[in-house]
């Protein structure tokens, strides 16, 4: 119970449902396991006892109770069903909830360490194995135990009242028979459990990198080593599954063939001590309701064994430190100057390799600094620590002065303005796409942003203009599109701090001019860091930061083969020759 406390908690919000449901659990239970074997043992043997003693007036009406005891029955067991069915996708939304809050406040550390595909198929596919085991466990388990309760209850009122029924109660012994099995399949089940969901994320992983990849696969020919990689995948997780099945399908056989021999003790007693039929009858239906209710009972501990893997995924994400927080007491803080302090700062990704180690730098407000140096020097690594997308492992950063650790994250980021290499855009209207700059901006400020990207003349030529929308990945898009969307973003925010990593990459070179010239517009009065392989992109730049294996070197310590079409403006802005 422990594993499922979490959950319980949640509950609290959905009490009036639970007690409702239980309320109707009780009367349906009452009507199943107590009024039916009640009706065979008592009501019709005196009505056949009596003969023509009755009345036909008074057989139609005992006889029309019947129905009604079973009118009673579905109406509850109904409700019950209607009700437990919305505590349980009410329960279900809010572990979705909080595992989307969640992922929200999850460091990019936590994603450099997963798979995309694997989150996927924990947020969907084990949320709906939850799903499963949620509404398999909310329509027995406040029904189920009100049956056993009834029929164990009319078997203990027959047994005080009919000393012959008393020796057949002891076959009520044999019930927690029943549960031997379920100790055994259920262990199996729960490891089986784990296999399938955890074979389930690396399906999924693999589709989701094929998606990624459509250009590459058709490319490079790999349509038949990506088929036969998803054909091993799919016999992995089949037979995770086939194994899974095997189990809980053998569940059910055993049990009734306990329930069977535990009818054939009764029926061997009944006859040997003469007992009348109609008192084997109510006994046979009384047991046949607690052995039924326990069957179920017993199928919905194997389902729950089945989504421990599930549940199990799903809170490695929902207990996975917050190690990026807000400080209990954030600083205050107004508008940066923009002054950017590296004090002695370390930074490594968790593998054991340090990424960047011991700059020791300051950049002035309105410094327009350039980062070059070979791929993986630590350049991105550098701009990625400024809004605080990891924490460093030593030293600090300072912004005018204050650890950005002191900050709210959300404060700090909303001064900051980002234009990656790979921008992302929204599945919404380009208006929207640009919005996300500053959300609340008018229509009127988004096309002025827009226009100052050079992006207002392709958006125009759109059959929707702004209102058009850019598609899943923005495929609609060219890359230099792309790139001029996030630029109008950039001069949306109007941020102190900008950083642009490769944010002319994919222009051509007429586009390129254009951004060029849009940038240094944007540059001025702000701080400024430039990630590029283009000697054109860092001609604004009045500081040149060389990187070399997660270090700021100076020009004599630089690689020369890094430098490259650097050199000229490198020297210069390092005073050397």
């Amino acid at each position: 119970m422990g594993r499922y406390a979490r959950y319980l908690r949640m509950l609290h919000s959905q009490r009036g449902l639970l007690l409702g449901a239980v309320a109707l659990g009780a009367l349906a239970g009452a009507a199943s396991g107590f009024g039916l074997p009640f009706f065979l043992q008592k009501v019709f043997r005196e009505v056949f006892e009596a003969g023509a003693g009755r009345s036909f007036r008074e057989v139609v009406l005992v006889a029309s109770l019947l129905p009604l005891v079973f009118l009673v029955r579905g109406i509850t067991v109904y409700f019950n069903q209607y009700l437990l069915n919305a505590v349980s996708l009410n329960l279900l939304g809010e572990i979705r909830q909080q595992l989307f809050d969640k992922l929200q406040r999850l460091p990019l550390l936590y994603f450099d360490r997963k798979r995309s595909g694997d989150l996927l198929a924990r947020i969907l596919a084990d949320t709906s194995q939850i799903q499963d085991a949620l509404v398999a466990a909310t329509r027995e388990i406040l029904l189920q135990p009100f049956v056993v309760l009834g029929g164990v209850g009319y078997l203990v009122y027959l047994g005080l009242t009919n000393r012959d029924a008393a020796l057949l109660l002891l076959l009520l012994l044999l019930v927690p028979l029943m549960t031997l099995p379920v100790v055994y399949i259920g262990r199996h089940l729960r490891h089986r459990g784990r296999q399938t969901q955890r074979s389930l994320g690396e399906l999924s992983d693999t589709l989701s990198e094929n998606l990624l990849a459509t250009a590459e696969v058709r490319a490079f020919n790999l349509e038949q080593a990506e088929r036969s990689r998803f054909r091993d995948e799919l016999a992995r997780f089949y037979q995770a599954s086939m194994k899974a099945v095997k189990y809980n399908q053998a569940t059910q056989p055993l049990m009734e063939l306990v329930a069977a021999a535990a009818i054939a003790i009764m029926f061997v007693a009944a006859y040997s001590r003469h007992i009348p039929f109609e008192t084997f009858a109510a006994i046979g239906a009384a047991l046949f309701f607690t052995i039924d209710g326990c069957k179920r009972l017993v199928r919905i501990a194997n389902e729950m064994s089945k989504a421990t893997g599930a549940f199990e995924r799903i809170e490695s994400i929902l207990d996975e430190p917050e190690t990026v927080r807000p400080p209990d007491r954030p600083v205050a803080t107004g508008r940066f100057r923009g002054e950017i302090r590296f004090d002695h700062v370390g930074f490594g990704y968790g593998d054991g390799l340090p990424a960047l180690h011991d700059i020791d730098l300051t950049i002035a407000p309105g410094t327009v600094c350039a980062l070059v140096g070979p791929s993986g020097a630590g350049k991105s690594t550098f701009t990625k620590l400024i809004p605080r997308f990891y924490d460093v492992t030593t030293g600090r950063i300072t912004i005018d002065g204050i650890d950005v650790r002191h900050m709210d994250p959300a404060a700090l980021r909303s001064q900051i303005a980002l234009v990656p290499q790979s921008p992302v855009l929204f599945n919404t209207t380009i208006l929207e796409n640009i919005r996300i700059g500053r959300p609340g901006a008018t229509r009127e400020e988004i096309v002025e942003a827009a226009k100052a990207a050079y992006a207002d003349e392709f958006i125009t030529e759109l059959p929707e203009g702004y209102d058009s929308t850019v598609g899943e990945n923005a495929r609609r898009l060219s890359g230099g599109q792309r790139q001029r969307l996030a630029l109008a973003r950039a001069f949306l925010r109007d941020a102190p701090i900008l950083i642009l990593d490769e944010a002319t990459s994919a222009l051509d070179a007429d586009s390129e001019q254009k951004v060029q010239e849009a940038l240094r517009r944007l540059c001025q009065g702000r701080t400024v860091f430039i990630v590029a392989h283009r000697p054109s992109t860092i001609e604004i730049a009045n500081r040149i930061l060389p990187f070399d294996q997660g270090e700021v070197v100076t020009v004599a310590g630089f690689p020369p083969a890094a430098v490259g079409p650097f050199a000229d403006r490198v020297c210069k802005a390092q005073g050397s020759d």
